[in-house]
């Protein structure tokens, strides 16, 4: 980086230090030819070049040009004038120009000259900014003797004229020459060198040859002001700065040898008319090269207008087709090409409606355009309309057209703008289909259902009938897309969508909503509601039957069942959308019993799913607002003593009143409430646990939490537990976990895992409802579990079935085995108390005991005993 940026601050040195000494050396040089030639009666010289090659190095590079001009001019007046006039001059030399190149940006000078304005800003700069320089060295000849008083009005005026002229001579070239679009040194500059050496010479001729004066002036005009013309015409600002130039410095050198149509002994008469002459040039040329400039940014302009005309014509994606008054082509752009199938070079000149206008259409089209020649009518004009177009091959396609149209006194033309909509067209329609038809199967898309069920709703509103909408679902496909990939699951649906129209009728509506959802509509059904129920049942069992069979996808069978949810109509009283949910609901009844089956939507339906749905949404406020509770049912031993005890969770709503476990537990459950909630059971019970830890009579008493299998399989249900625990400081064997047999089956691994940790931990664990299980066994050996809960279906037939008491009995010789304590549960009469008790039975709980109460009931039937 260092290295780089050295380079760029050497780069830059170099690049001003050339411009420093490119600028002295052309002002030392120009300046020292200018004091060659000083008028014959005066110490000024009649043109200096110096002071525009000053003002325009500062325009144009800036700073770096002013100790340059300072310096150069030094050492110019040095060579013929004293050190103290030398500096004097040099400094007012510097200000003067300077002066000048600070006022024209003021003015905003632009150094093309494209306009009159900006030539006279320079001309008046010019004799502002000189007067500082002739004034100054005025000055300085006079304070160092050199020049007489008599003298000095003449050597002011003379100075400040050759300044002024100088600039306006040179000022042109130094801001032009080599800039971008300007004359630059190639053929035509040696064109240019030619013809001036051969006007000089000509010049001199009639100088030498021509002794009157008048006709001296007379021929050399005759040449001059050609040449002058042709330079500026031709070449511009640089070229016809050159001429004026050497024509002054002509002018100027032979006027000094004290000759020429301009030498007078009168000193004002003859740099007046000296003066005069170079001015007259000097504006002639920069009006010449503004004119010209002009008419070159003028027709630069229209060329360049053409360009980007031509570049958008070309480049334009619709085609661009003129044509004149007699139909004829005159404009056929590439894109008209590519459209068409025409070369532009075969097609221009020829009638248009031959070419791209179908047979059947050209007679509609001259009548058009006669029509418009005849009257100038353009109802058809500036909009867009749909037409057919025809290729070189003869094929037509669809074109969007869009007319305009040209016409004064000697032209009349007409332009179209043509599109080829074909794949628009193409698109539009796979838009409609794809806005109506599901794009997998080709049926029919929820969209067009709902259309479909307003004309089923029409027909069972006239004829009095009953129509039907049936709510589809497979029950397995996600088990496929999971394991074979979406691929073969697109295969199903298809077939799926098949079987579905093979079975149905032939006027009804197979629809599919999304994924593995179908609906169809079956119309025309029986007036009588039994017989319409009886009729859609038998094709819901076919549609079922149907869908059952094995499907063969990517060479591998598959099997799979659906669930089906109905519900009838015959009025509008309920919207599309209504029914549509109503079998969606009927089709969840259909998968929560299993699958593979239909179920129909009725009110009472519909009330057991809106209560459902309060009792949700109250649920989530329960704890927030402290409506959950618990109640206490006591654990007795075979001398009727409690225990322990089964902690139970009941809610009181305070407008729904109690509300059953039964009810709001499989809600909690469905929607991951039981994991909060089981956590607030848990601190409730092990602060219990800590406030009857100093009783005599309740400090032993344990306490059994019901754990569901969601929040037992929690990630974080130990870690939680071992919270509570830590912060009631209560002893971990008081508190008994109860899991279900069924909850603990799934997730085998995990379940003992976190038994064993929390054995480590010193909680127990129960294993509930024991027995109800498939292999409650093969299960019961692996778990860590210290309690066998006897599920009350056994205890309440047991004084009546010998198959129960068998179990009963099967039960706790497997507990004594294994050393685990048997609780029977659903205890209600001494009878199956005493029985039990001669089985061998050691815990009891049930309504016999006591029913759940609340912990001050308890407290009090524990104390009492």
């Amino acid at each position: 980086m260092q290295n780089a940026i050295a380079k760029y601050r050497f780069l830059t040195f170099k690049g001003k230090l050339i411009t420093f000494l490119a600028v002295a050396f052309a002002y030392f040089t120009t300046a020292k030819l200018g004091l060659m030639v000083p008028y014959k009666e005066s110490v000024a010289t009649l043109i200096w070049l110096p002071t525009g090659i000053a003002v325009g190095a500062i325009m144009r590079w800036g700073r770096v040009s002013i100790p340059a001009v300072f310096i150069a001019s030094f050492l110019v007046e040095l060579t013929v004038l004293p050190f103290s006039a030398s500096i004097l001059i040099a400094i007012t030399n510097t200000l003067g120009p300077l002066l000048a190149a600070y006022l024209l940006p003021k003015f905003r000078f632009n150094h093309h000259l494209y306009k009159q304005k900006d030539i006279f800003l320079m001309i008046a700069v010019a004799l502002i900014g000189m007067s500082v320089c002739a004034t100054g060295g005025m000055f300085s000849l006079y304070i160092t003797g050199l020049a007489p008083v008599d003298k000095l009005s003449s050597i002011w005026f003379i100075w400040w004229l050759g300044d002024s002229l100088g600039v306006l001579l040179a000022l042109p070239l130094v801001l032009n020459l080599g800039r971008k679009g300007t004359f630059t040194c190639n053929n035509r500059c040696y064109q240019l060198l030619a013809w001036i050496i051969l006007f000089v010479c000509v010049e001199l001729i009639i100088v030498s040859a021509v002794p009157d004066l008048n006709k001296q002036f007379i021929l050399s005009m005759f040449v001059i002001l050609p040449m002058l013309i042709w330079a500026s015409m031709s070449f511009g600002l640089v070229g016809g700065s050159f001429f004026v130039i050497i024509l002054s410095s002509i002018a100027v050198w032979v006027t000094s040898q004290g000759s020429g149509n301009f030498y007078s002994h009168d000193l004002s008469e003859g740099v007046f008319s000296l003066w005069t002459f170079m001015v007259a040039l000097v504006v002639t040329m920069l009006l010449i090269s503004a004119l010209q400039s002009e008419r070159n940014l003028a027709h630069m302009t229209i060329q360049k207008n053409d360009k980007k005309l031509r570049s958008v014509i070309d480049g334009a994606f619709d085609a661009i087709v003129t044509i004149d008054s007699a139909g004829l082509l005159v404009e056929f752009n590439p894109a008209a090409e590519r459209i068409f199938g025409y070369k532009k070079e075969d097609v221009l000149g020829q009638p248009m409606s031959e070419l791209i206008i179908p047979v059947r259409y050209r007679a509609a089209h001259h009548a058009g355009h006669q029509q418009y020649k005849m009257s100038g009518v353009t109802h058809i004009f500036n909009q867009r309309i749909e037409l057919v177009g025809m290729r070189a091959d003869g094929s037509e396609f669809p074109i969007e057209l869009t007319l305009t149209a040209l016409k004064d006194a000697n032209l009349s033309l007409v332009t179209g703008f043509v599109r080829d909509i074909s794949e628009q067209k193409r698109a539009r329609q796979e838009i409609e289909n794809f806005a109506y038809y599901d794009a997998l199967t080709s049926l029919p898309n929820r969209r067009l259902l709902a259309d479909r069920y307003q004309h089923a709703m029409s027909i069972a509103q006239r004829s009095k009938t009953y129509c039907a909408l049936l709510f589809i679902d497979l029950d397995k496909f996600k088990v496929l897309n999971d394991t074979k990939g979406h691929d073969v699951g697109d295969q199903l649906l298809i077939e799926v969508a098949h079987r579905i129209q093979h079975t149905v009728r032939a006027g009804d509506t197979v629809a599919r909503l999304s994924g593995d959802e179908f609906v169809v509509i079956l119309e025309s059904l029986d007036q009588n509601a039994s017989i319409a129920y009886q009729q859609v049942s038998e094709i819901a069992q076919k549609l079922l039957a149907e869908l059952n069979k094995n499907y063969y996808l990517s060479l591998f069978e598959f099997s799979t069942s659906a669930s089906i949810g109905v519900t009838l109509f015959n009025d509008n009283a309920l919207t599309f959308e209504d029914h549509l949910r109503h079998a969606d609901t009927a089709m969840y009844l259909s998968k929560d019993s299993g699958g593979n089956t239909y179920r129909f939507y009725d009110q009472l339906t519909q009330e057991s799913i809106e209560k459902n749905f309060a009792l949700e949404s109250a649920l989530n406020l329960a704890l927030v607002n402290q409506e959950l509770y618990l109640n206490y049912q006591p654990i007795v031993n075979v001398a009727k003593q409690v225990v322990a005890a089964e902690v139970l969770l009941r809610w009181s709503h305070p407008t729904l009143g109690e509300i059953s476990p039964v009810e709001f537990i499989p809600i909690a459950e469905k929607t991951n409430l039981i994991i909060k909630i089981g956590r607030w059971v848990l601190e409730q019970a092990c602060q219990q646990l800590k406030e009857w830890e100093a009783s005599p009579a309740l400090g032993q008493i344990k306490l059994s939490v019901n754990i569901s299998a969601k929040q037992f399989l929690y990630i974080n249900f130990v870690q939680e537990l071992r919270e509570i625990l830590a912060k009631t400081a209560i002893n971990p064997v008081l508190l008994k976990l109860e899991l279900t047999e069924t909850s603990v089956i799934d997730n085998m691994d995990d379940v003992i895992n976190k038994m064993n940790i929390l054995r480590q931990m010193g909680v127990h664990i129960a294993l509930d409802d024991f027995g109800i299980g498939h292999s409650s066994l093969v299960y019961l050996k692996k778990l860590p579990v210290t309690q066998i809960k006897i599920d009350q279906s056994f205890v309440h037939d047991v004084l009546t079935d010998s198959n129960d008491a068998a179990i009963i009995q099967m039960v706790l010789a497997v507990g004594k085995t294994i050393h685990c304590d048997i609780v029977a549960e659903g205890v209600e009469q001494l009878e199956q108390f005493e029985l039990l008790k001669d089985f061998g039975c050691d815990y009891f709980q049930g309504y016999y005991f006591s029913r759940p109460v609340v912990v001050a009931n308890f407290e009090e039937f524990v104390i009492n005993g």
